[in-house]
């Protein structure tokens, strides 16, 4: 009977201590700040994340997927896709996995692929958080892409793509100097 007099009081303590809040304190990453002032950086992308639709299940359970990968979150690292911004120009070389609601044919690109003037360019700063929301917009031969890339201090990124002419799609990877 004393243990239960003293497990119960113990357990409420830990239970207090365990489900505290924590302040961590983001930091400010210098060489971040510089790649947005200078709007230069380049992105390599790590993984697709698709938007799910019907289809998209059917491929997931077909088996054609590799291993580790799933139809939400396919791994990509290691195979050379990136966005690229330089002031006034940007370029981007990305898979796309989804589906395309018009446009396309035989012998079209299939990802999403340009090298163009950017449209409408807006780079905004969370002081807070130390963060980057960057978005702008391409047109391309025939179709229209509106970026939204998340960067944060840790160099950390989302870029999420609309399209014209495709379902949405998103993609994480690292931001880093631009490279010649």
């Amino acid at each position: 009977m004393k243990i239960k007099k003293f497990a119960l009081p113990i357990l409420v303590g830990l239970f207090f201590i365990a489900c505290g809040s924590t302040n961590q304190v983001v930091e400010a990453n210098t060489e971040l700040d510089s790649m947005m002032q200078r709007e230069s950086f380049q992105i390599d992308v790590k993984a697709a994340e698709p938007q799910v639709t019907t289809a998209i299940a059917q491929i997931g359970s077909s088996g054609m997927m590799r291993p580790g990968n799933t139809i939400s979150r396919i791994d990509v690292t290691g195979e050379g896709y990136f966005v690229k911004l330089d002031g006034e120009n940007v370029s981007a070389n990305l898979p796309y996995y989804g589906e395309r609601q018009m446009g396309g044919g035989y012998g079209s690109d299939t990802g999403i692929t340009f090298d163009t003037t950017v449209k409408d360019l807006q780079l905004t700063k969370n002081e807070e958080t130390h963060s980057y929301v960057v978005t702008f917009s391409v047109d391309n031969t025939s179709e229209s892409y509106f970026f939204t890339i998340d960067v944060g201090a840790s160099l950390n990124s989302t870029t999420r793509v609309r399209s014209s002419h495709r379902n949405r799609i998103r993609y994480t990877g690292v931001v880093k100097e631009l490279e010649d």
